[in-house]
C-alpha cells in the first residue's frame, strides 16, 4: 500500500486551480477579443455606410454646383438680353420718331409746294368768261387789231360797203390762226385725243423733248441728270430751299460748277438732298411745270378747250427756252 505525501496532494490542488483560472482567463480573453472584433465589424460597416452617404451628398453637391452655375450663366443671358433688348427698342423708337419728324416736314414741305401749283393752276387753266377774258390763255387779245378801212361818204352804197365791218372778223381770226404753230398744233391735238406721258411713242411729246426738255437737262453731271430727269416724270422729285444767314458758293451737283446753291434736290423720298444752284433749280423747275401740265391733262383735271391747253403749253415752252437760257 503506497501512502501519499500531503504536501504533493495539496501542490496537485493548486495546480488544477491555476489551469482552472487560466483557462477561465483564456475564455474571457477570447469573448472580450470576439466582442471588439464584433465592435470593430460593425463600426467599420458604419464608417463605410457614412462614406457611401457622403459620396452620395458630394455627387449632389457637385450637381447642384453644376445647376447653380448653369443657371447663374442663364441669369446673365437674360439680363444682358433684356437690356439689350431694351436699348434696341428705344434705338428704334428714336429713330421712328426721327423719321416721322423728317416726313412730317416733308409732307408740310409737300403741301405748300401743291398749294402753290393749285393756286398757280387756278390762274392759269380755268376758262375765261366773256367778261373778263384771260390773257394767258387767249393770247389773240394781245394781237395788233386790223386797221378798218375808213369809211368814204358819198353816194355809192356797194354790196362790198355794206359788209367790209362783217368781212374784218374772219381776217383777225386768219391773223390768229397765222401765229399758230399749225404742225405742232395738230401734233398736240393728236395727242390730247388719247393723252399719256409716253414720249417715246408720242410725236408732240417726242418734239417737246428734244427741243426744250433734253436742253434744259444737259448739265455737266449727265449722270445725275438723268436721274433727276426720271424723277421729274415719276413725280418723285423734291425741291427745297436752303436757309443761310450768309450764302457762299458751293459745289452745284448738277453743272459741277461753284455757284450759290440756295436749293437742294432729291429724286425721292430715301435719297440724301443734293446742293444746287439757282440756275439748275429754274430749269428743273421749269420742266417740272410742264410735266405737270401736261399729267394734269392725262388726269382730265383741266376742263379748257384744246387751243387754250395748247396756248398754256406754248407758255410752258417758252418758260423752259427762257430757263434754258438763264432767263426766267
Amino acid at each position: 500500500m503506497v501512502h501519499e505525501n500531503p504536501s504533493n496532494g495539496i501542490k496537485n490542488a493548486n495546480s488544477a486551480d491555476e489551469d482552472a483560472k487560466r483557462f477561465e482567463e483564456d475564455q474571457r480573453r477570447k469573448r472580450s477579443s470576439s466582442m471588439m472584433e464584433l465592435a470593430q465589424g460593425r463600426l467599420y460597416d458604419e464608417l463605410e455606410k457614412a462614406k457611401a452617404e457622403l459620396k452620395l451628398k458630394d455627387e449632389e453637391c457637385k450637381k447642384l454646383t453644376i445647376v447653380q452655375d448653369q443657371m447663374g450663366i442663364e441669369l446673365e443671358d437674360l439680363t444682358a438680353s433684356l437690356f439689350e433688348e431694351a436699348n434696341k427698342m428705344v434705338q428704334d423708337a428714336n429713330v421712328k420718331r426721327m423719321m416721322a419728324e423728317k416726313l412730317c416736314k416733308e409732307a408740310k414741305s409737300q403741301v405748300e409746294v401743291l398749294q402753290a401749283e393749285v393756286g398757280a393752276l387756278k390762274s392759269l387753266v380755268i376758262t375765261s368768261t366773256p367778261s373778263m377774258p384771260n390773257r394767258h390763255l387767249h393770247p389773240q387779245i394781245n394781237a395788233e387789231p386790223v386797221p378798218r378801212a375808213p369809211f368814204i361818204k358819198g353816194h355809192r352804197r356797194s354790196t362790198s360797203h355794206h359788209n367790209f365791218s362783217k368781212d374784218s372778223t374772219p381776217q383777225r381770226q386768219d391773223l390768229f390762226v397765222l401765229q399758230m404753230d399749225l404742225i405742232l398744233f395738230e401734233l398736240f391735238k393728236d395727242w390730247v385725243t388719247a393723252p399719256s406721258l409716253d414720249h417715246e411713242n408720242s410725236p408732240f411729246l417726242k418734239q417737246v423733248f428734244k427741243e426744250d426738255i433734253h436742253p434744259c437737262f444737259d448739265f455737266a453731271n449727265a449722270q445725275f441728270s438723268r436721274e433727276v430727269l426720271q424723277s421729274v416724270l415719276n413725280n418723285t422729285v423734291i425741291i427745297e430751299p436752303v436757309a443761310e444767314r450768309i450764302p457762299f458758293p458751293k459745289q452745284c451737283q448738277l453743272t459741277d460748277t461753284q455757284r450759290l446753291c440756295t436749293y437742294r434736290l432729291k429724286v425721292n423720298e430715301g435719297e440724301n438732298s443734293r446742293l444746287i444752284s439757282n440756275l439748275a433749280r429754274n430749269r428743273v423747275a421749269a420742266v417740272c411745270n410742264f410735266v405737270t401740265y401736261i399729267r394734269y391733262i392725262t388726269q382730265g383735271l383741266v376742263k379748257s378747250d384744246v387751243t387754250d391747253m395748247y396756248w398754256k403749253v406754248v407758255q410752258l415752252r417758252k418758260q423752259m427756252c427762257l430757263a434754258k437760257l438763264g432767263l426766267s
